[in-house]
């Protein structure tokens, strides 16, 4: 039987990192309302009100700071590609 302390297999993982940033959306009429309320008011349009912040959420100044970060086995198995590099805790 070969030595357990030098044989492995390998796992295919994935990793997800969330993040999380706050986006301050100007007020203008892309993302208001384009009919009135009963009131005479205009409301806020809410999905181009998020279409808006995503957009801004690009700009190379925003801080983005990771909420949370998971790694679990990956949903399709394969060899490991050629180029890639495999960690081996038995050869750091």
């Amino acid at each position: 039987m070969p030595s357990t302390d030098h044989t492995c297999i390998v796992l295919r993982l994935r990793r997800t990192i969330v993040e999380d940033a706050y986006v301050a959306v100007p007020i203008t009429p892309a993302i208001m309302k384009k009919e009135p309320a009963p009131d005479g008011s205009f409301g806020i349009d809410f999905d181009a009100f998020v279409c808006e912040a995503i957009r801004l959420s690009g700009h190379e100044t925003v801080e983005w700071a990771i909420e949370e970060q998971t790694a679990t086995p990956h949903p399709t198995q394969q060899p490991v590609p050629a180029g890639r590099h495999v960690y081996d805790i038995h050869h750091e």
